[in-house]
């Protein structure tokens, strides 16, 4: 456990996922973050209620990832595009990174950073030298930004992802604005077609890995619960819409009935549309969450 100094209002304890927990409560909003996977497990606005999903069994024991909430993906994003053995989203998931500081902020916001590094695993598909920073600011709004920074001496293809579950009263009413006509790559089993949104807001209707280019601000907007959120994303051409529908979520332990309860709105850098990361060279994916009643 760290012995770092905390402000008032943050504190670190060990979690119900098994991972040392960092909780911020700030002035207008309170957060959780597990070191492991540095994952951000909840949001809560001041008088409202969680906005992300975590599975009630989540856990990071024997090294698996935590389901829900948000967690990083990269340096590549899906399978390794080489080594097939290599662990599906990366190597920033099962890591324990480092709380490095936490500090108060105006207008009562909270700001935690973590820091991790990279260096070569063969044996994980991972054959270069890297540094990463996650930084996230608590307040009216959740604010995260991943930083990854090329520290080797060759150039090297980045995926990477903020893969934020937000918690739904049912996908099946949830829509997600934004992403009217925009094309899309349609990655359901047997798919990965390009396709074009209809005009208006987005409906799921079934199984759904839907990647729609060029990023631009969505809103999420659940009448279920009253509420929509909106995503202001940067360094990211690419907006996920996932959630694996009844056939797949009940063979996820991890998931089961719950399906319904969760919609994964992902910023994202995806095979598609990679970053080639130079030496010395950093790049930044970032997301403001806020949310309003409807």
């Amino acid at each position: 456990m760290s012995s770092l100094a905390l402000p008032a209002g943050a504190s670190l304890a060990q979690g119900g996922t098994g991972s040392p927990t960092l909780t911020l409560n700030a002035a207008s909003g309170s957060a959780q973050i597990a070191l492991v996977g540095a994952t951000v497990l909840s949001y809560t606005p001041a008088g409202g209620k969680d906005l992300l999903w975590l599975s009630p069994v989540a856990t990071c024991a024997d090294g698996k990832p935590i389901r829900g909430g948000v967690p990083l993906c990269g340096p590549w994003f899906g399978p390794h595009p080489f080594v097939p053995s290599a662990p599906p989203h990366g190597l920033m998931r099962t890591r324990l990174w480092d709380l490095v500081r936490v500090e108060a902020l105006a207008e009562g916001r909270l700001r935690a950073e973590f820091q991790t590094a990279f260096p070569a695993q063969k044996e994980l598909g991972w054959l270069h030298h890297a540094a990463a920073t996650f930084v996230v600011t608590v307040g009216a709004t959740l604010t995260m930004e991943l930083s990854f920074r090329n520290t080797g001496g060759t150039p090297f293809v980045l995926t990477n992802a903020l893969h934020t579950y937000f918690s739904v009263g049912d996908v099946r009413q949830a829509r997600v604005e934004g992403l009217s006509e925009r094309e899309y790559i349609d990655f359901n089993p047997g798919a990965g077609a390009r396709r074009h949104a209809g005009p208006g807001p987005v409906s799921l209707t079934g199984e759904a890995a839907h990647f729609y280019l060029n990023s631009a601000p969505v809103r999420l907007v659940d009448p279920v619960l009253g509420r929509a959120i909106s995503l202001r994303g940067w360094g990211s051409s690419t907006t996920v819409l996932w959630n694996p529908w009844e056939k797949t979520g009940l063979s996820l332990g991890d998931i089961g009935a719950e399906w319904p309860r969760f919609l994964c709105v992902e910023n994202a850098n995806v095979p598609d549309s990679s970053v080639l990361l130079a030496p010395s060279t950093s790049q930044h994916l970032g997301v403001e969450i806020s949310c309003a009643a409807l």
